[in-house]
């Protein structure tokens, strides 16, 4: 994972495909574990709907590759 600091001074996280899978993941088992943690459910949210058009993508692929 990377951090860049863009103008205004805040940041932006850069990861690999494989680390945004691992956070979700680990996000999804402690939702199960803590149902009432409001943020992590947000958190988890957040970050499941970045992940939602790589998998449109490669959901795309493997059609196309199966056509």
């Amino acid at each position: 994972m990377r951090f860049i600091v863009i103008s205004g001074g805040d940041e932006v996280a850069i990861m690999k495909v494989s680390e945004a899978l691992v956070a979700e993941g680990a996000l999804s088992l402690y939702v199960a574990k803590n149902p009432d943690s409001g943020v992590a459910i947000r958190i988890l949210w957040e970050v499941s709907s970045f992940n939602e058009p790589r998998e449109a993508r490669m959901e795309d692929e493997v059609e196309r590759a199966c056509a």
